[in-house]
């Protein structure tokens, strides 16, 4: 499914289905049970890293078949080659992608959740939850982009890094850079509007 979004494992996102043939691709993907991928669309150019999703909710279903959806993200993939197939969708060969197996840098972790909060603080005002420093989830990084202001090409960019670190010293460089800009009314405005997620639970 190639859209102008980047999908986090974890990350819960809105979607409004209306083309005849994704209108097939989730209607299958709701009787069979079956996960289906998004990739980052970009000048009509598709990302090869994408992530695999998952149907959570049905929020309105239209008498012309077009759907209000919530999906979840599952697992990040890359496309090895596109495969031929009667379906109306895109079909692909994929490989997982995981990550390298380094230890996560616990200072870095720290660090970065206490920027995380400071800049929601400040650019959401009460209205995204802060995330405790010792939080169990053990990839932070994919909860914490989801509310951070980031370009669609710089949360590409983070989806396909394979390091927890190195994702988390992005992020923190963000935050660094971008935390005495928030008092910006526009700045602010622009970091509200263009996320796009569901607030994480």
């Amino acid at each position: 499914f190639p859209l102008e979004v980047v999908l986090f494992p974890g990350s819960l996102l809105p979607l409004h289905i209306f083309e005849d043939r994704y209108k097939i691709l989730i209607n299958e993907c709701i009787q069979q049970k079956k996960e289906f991928g998004i990739n980052y669309v970009n000048a009509a150019r598709m990302s090869p890293v994408g992530c695999s999703a998952i149907l959570k909710k049905v929020v309105k279903e239209h008498n012309d078949g077009r759907k209000e959806i919530i999906v979840e993200g599952r697992s990040r993939y890359t496309v090895k080659h596109l495969v031929e197939s009667t379906a109306p969708y895109f079909v692909a060969k994929v490989s997982l992608l995981n990550d390298s197996g380094e230890t996560v840098d616990d200072i870095l972790r720290r660090h970065t959740i206490e920027l995380y909060n400071r800049f929601v603080e400040a650019a959401f005002k009460g209205t995204v939850a802060t995330v405790p420093e010792d939080s169990p989830d053990t990839v932070i990084s994919f909860v914490l982009v989801q509310k951070a202001g980031l370009e669609l090409k710089e949360r590409q960019e983070l989806l396909t890094l394979k390091s927890e670190n190195n994702r988390l010293a992005l992020l923190s460089h963000h935050f660094e850079t971008i935390l005495p800009l928030v008092a910006s009314q526009e700045e602010h405005k622009r970091i509200v509007l263009n996320d796009g997620y569901l607030s994480p639970t």
